[in-house]
């Protein structure tokens, strides 16, 4: 009888439980594990060391209530020789301190939860933000790079300024018509020859096109007026809305387009060169 405690790390051994284990797992400071199985009861009070033992039996699959028995036979106590109070006591405080050690086994099982909860998050966050740049960065080398304006638009005619048409040019012809169209305008202009335009449409700001063989312009879009100067509109169609202005296309020198919406027509002033 005097011998349980060795019965008690016999069976932990056979179970193959480390002490370390069995700290972990019942929230015991492995020098009182030690103490149990030497039989060195008295590093702690009676309450702190039934409470040990019993929770060190249960752990390795003991008999918690018979080895709480053989503690009280080896310490030279029976059951019915102690005092009603103190085993009250006794009960009380193993109540308190199991309590405190669930406690604290819950907060340490919640605590391990959410560092990996943690980890996890930052881990998958990582991830996803390489791949966002590994996909940026694939996009990035496989798509072409735009050709910009100016780099198909070769400027190959100088534009025709007003000063310019007014001392080396003079009216030829003039066209008016009424269209069937309404606004809002959009033109298209289909080029196959070098051209230059200058272009103003409603309040936005005079710009200058330059068109190559082989380019399609589309202008924005206007709703009031717009007022185009060509150098010429050789191998020229112009669509409006989808409309092709036949009468103004194929003519070799200066025409200015006027486009307006009240009333819906178009006018055209076709320049001849002063001889």
């Amino acid at each position: 009888m005097a011998q349980f405690y060795k019965e008690l790390k016999e069976l932990r051994l056979a179970k193959e439980i480390s002490l370390e284990e069995l700290e972990t797992r019942t929230k015991i400071n492995i020098k009182y594990l030690v103490a149990i199985e030497e039989g060195d009861f008295k590093i702690l009070p009676v309450p702190y060391l039934r409470l040990f033992l019993r929770a060190y039996a249960i752990e390795i699959g003991g008999d918690a209530d018979r080895a709480l028995e053989q503690l009280d036979s080896f310490a030279g106590h029976t059951k019915p020789n102690l005092n009603t109070n103190n085993i009250k006591d006794e009960i009380k405080d193993e109540i308190q301190i199991s309590k405190k050690l669930n406690i604290n086994g819950l907060l340490s099982n919640t605590n391990l939860k959410l560092r990996k909860d943690i980890i996890t998050v930052a881990i998958l966050s990582i991830l996803f933000i390489f791949s966002i740049i590994i996909i940026k960065k694939l996009s990035n080398e496989t798509m072409p790079k735009p050709i910009s304006t100016n780099e198909k638009n070769i400027r190959k005619v100088d534009l025709i300024s007003e000063e310019l048409l007014i001392t080396n040019f003079t009216e030829d012809k003039f066209i008016e018509e009424s269209l069937s169209i309404e606004p809002p305008f959009f033109l298209t202009l289909l080029s196959g020859s070098d051209i230059g335009v200058s272009i103003e449409q409603d309040t936005l700001e005079p710009y200058v096109k330059y068109l190559n063989p082989g380019t399609e312009l589309n202008l924005k879009g206007f709703v009031s007026k717009s007022e185009l100067l060509f150098t010429n509109t050789t191998k020229l169609r112009i669509r409006l809305n989808g409309v092709e202005l036949n009468p103004i296309k194929n003519y070799p020198h200066p025409l200015r387009l006027i486009i307006r919406s009240s009333p819906s027509s178009f006018t055209a002033k076709l320049y001849k060169p002063i001889n």
